[in-house]
């Protein structure tokens, strides 16, 4: 079994056995699995982030618990490399994480995820202009945000230049496996990666972004592009594999939708499609019947 699929059984595993326990309560055990992690083992979790399993329903407590788990995973990372960090609780418009080196400075971060059906990449997923506010609110010096580097546009895209304008850095959970990896027990100055913006000219290609990023992180941990190079590949072998886990529940529950009955398949269209629901709203708009 690979780590994400025990991070998506362990959640599904929570959430059934404490539906009756508030959010706070199951992210609290969450929190207890990701502290708990051993340095070689948060590497594994970090390659195979970010992505959302199709078997949690939109909107669920088992999707936003996966969320906090990639929050966690975060807040884990800054403080091994030195950055004493909380995962946000509570607020839906406010970073997921706050950093901090006292005396030195204060950042705050946004972890990403995304399922592997997803299409579209609207910039305002990405939260650059966000993060940028959310600073100013925390009295922040910094802001950056993480996310799958498969799911950030591959080519030109107004998030670069936003991130550029606004100097919030982003980066993926594979750069931070790579940061992880390579730091040593002395002091690691990350700051010329939080002032990166501050240093481009503002752009919209993808490439011109990214060699940055590579270079500027191999050069703060000492290591060489074919080590970020042997990293993003690492991350690619792992893809495959997750998307076999994701294709595997939609064939079985496509097999399922062809076994059953007409009147089980016309009751289940009607269910997904919330008609009932929705004939019951607009009656309530119209005064047809009571609140």
């Amino acid at each position: 079994m690979i780590v994400y699929e025990e991070v998506v059984s362990l959640i599904q595993g929570i959430c059934k056995i404490n539906a009756d326990k508030d959010f706070s309560y199951i992210t609290g055990l969450l929190h207890d699995y990701v502290s708990k992690l051993r340095e070689n083992e948060l590497l594994n979790h970090l390659l195979q982030a970010g992505v959302i399993s199709e078997r949690f329903h939109h909107d669920s407590t088992e999707e936003k618990l996966y969320a906090k788990y990639c929050d966690l995973l975060l807040s884990k990372t800054l403080t091994l490399l030195g950055i004493k960090s909380n995962v946000v609780e509570g607020r839906g418009n406010a970073p997921d994480v706050i950093g901090e080196i006292p005396q030195r400075y204060k950042i705050v971060g946004d972890a990403k995820a995304f399922r592997l059906s997803r299409t579209a990449k609207n910039q305002k997923d990405f939260k650059v202009e966000a993060l940028n506010t959310w600073r100013k609110e925390a009295k922040a010096s910094y802001a950056f945000l993480v996310g799958p580097l498969y799911q950030f546009p591959s080519t030109k895209s107004q998030i670069y230049h936003q991130a550029i304008r606004y100097n919030v850095t982003l980066m993926s959970y594979t750069h931070l496996y790579l940061v992880i990896q390579f730091k040593s027990h002395n002091h690691l100055d990350l700051e010329p990666l939080w002032k990166i913006g501050q240093n481009l000219t503002p752009t919209q290609d993808a490439n011109i972004y990214w060699e940055a990023i590579n270079t500027t992180i191999c050069k703060l941990v000492g290591a060489q592009l074919k080590d970020w190079e042997e990293a993003y590949k690492k991350t690619q072998e792992i893809l495959p594999e997750q998307a076999k886990i994701e294709i595997s529940f939609w064939e079985s529950e496509k097999q399922k939708i062809k076994n059953l009955s007409h009147e089980e398949a016309v009751n289940q269209l009607i269910k997904t499609l919330n008609i009932d629901r929705k004939i019951k709203v607009i009656k309530k708009t119209a005064g047809i019947i009571q609140a």
